[in-house]
């Protein structure tokens, strides 16, 4: 998906830079990382970090104390990360039935990974909560960084002179780590492992080092924020999920005013009658107009989801009338093409596939 939205975002720009043009975000399917066995259909969630031990609890708080990030807030933002898990796997995607259980499993050590849980008791939980398997949250850590920068800021006094004022400019970057297996409930194995890194960056200014940190966010907040990135990335991991793209068309062409009412209909999505247009927009023996509007004609067959017309429009924009920003986007509906398959095949097992 990296690679889409760097072509298209390539062809975005020299586009803008030729003509004036219109965005559109777009909803569309991206495959999954990792594909799960076909009898895997039902998930339920778990939160394997609570201590098992006062030592580990212990040194929980001690952590807590030492890096400031207060004492729970680990805990917190693993239940939070846990919770992001089931709603993004039940929400954005229709690959499992989920069952938001949230689990809660004793097993946190010192170590990053523990060793997997027994099959037998996989099975059993399985079995309990009526599910197929387990997603769980085996690892959760946090870590964050400060550092600092000073400067100044202009004001005006009454008499409307201005002097220099010192400020400080504060960054907190918060890392959170996170593991997770997903566990199948036939046979009690690891279907998936991940070890994930995430982090954000928050800042604030005041006048002094220790204004400035009161004006950050909370700790608990920042970290709660990133583990529901960690959250939506594992659940994107191992589920096809929709994500948003950008698409733009022209909406002009010198010469053709055909160009700019079809484009008032796209604004409008009133795609059809804009489709309508732009066919009749092709047919002018100027190649940059038909161009531009084969070029419009295939986007809007992918907004209609019809991936196989996008790329033949696509392919007239480019080869018949020498448009340079078809080329791209031919190779971005080329590899959602490629990966329309692989999400074909990633849901084959599904009763219906939408």
């Amino acid at each position: 998906m990296i690679k889409i939205l760097y072509i298209s975002l390539s062809a975005l720009v020299a586009l803008l830079l030729s003509a004036c043009a219109s965005t559109i975000q777009i909803q569309a399917l991206a495959p999954a990382a990792v594909q799960m066995p076909d009898n895997l259909q039902s998930v339920a969630t778990a939160n394997r970090i609570i201590p098992t031990s006062s030592r580990n609890k212990f040194f929980d708080v001690l952590e807590g104390v030492f890096t400031g990030e207060g004492i729970g807030v680990d805990r917190a933002g693993a239940d939070e990360c846990v919770n992001v898990v089931g709603q993004a796997l039940a929400n954005n995607s229709y690959r499992f039935k989920v069952k938001q259980a949230q689990l809660q499993l004793l097993g946190r050590s010192r170590e990053f990974f523990l060793p997997p849980l027994e099959p037998r008791y996989i099975k059993n939980l399985c079995r309990q909560n009526n599910v197929d398997g387990l997603v769980v949250l085996e690892a959760f850590d946090s870590d964050m960084a400060l550092s600092h920068t000073n400067g100044s800021r202009t004001v005006k006094d009454k008499e409307g002179r201005e002097r220099q004022i010192p400020t400080v400019y504060v960054e907190m970057i918060m890392k959170v780590v996170t593991g997770f297996r997903t566990y199948g409930g036939a046979e009690g194995f690891i279907l998936d492992q991940a070890k994930l890194e995430d982090r954000l960056a928050f800042s604030a200014e005041g006048d002094t080092y220790q204004d400035a940190l009161r004006r950050l966010p909370p700790p608990e907040e920042c970290i709660r924020r990133v583990a529901q990135v960690a959250g939506d990335r594992y659940a994107r991991r191992i589920a096809p999920s929709y994500v948003n793209i950008a698409r733009t068309y022209f909406s002009s062409a010198k010469g053709d005013p055909l160009m700019k009412q079809a484009a008032l209909r796209a604004d409008t999505r009133d795609w059809k009658g804009a489709e309508d247009l732009w066919k009749q927009a092709a047919r002018n023996l100027n190649p940059t107009i038909a161009g531009r509007a084969f070029y419009n004609l295939a986007v809007a067959s992918e907004v209609r989801g019809d991936l196989p017309s996008a790329v033949e429009w696509a392919k007239k924009s480019a080869y018949t009338c020498n448009n340079r920003q078809a080329r791209g986007y031919l190779m971005v509906l080329n590899n959602r093409m490629r990966e329309q398959e692989l999400i074909r095949e990633q849901l084959k097992s599904l009763p219906i596939n939408n």
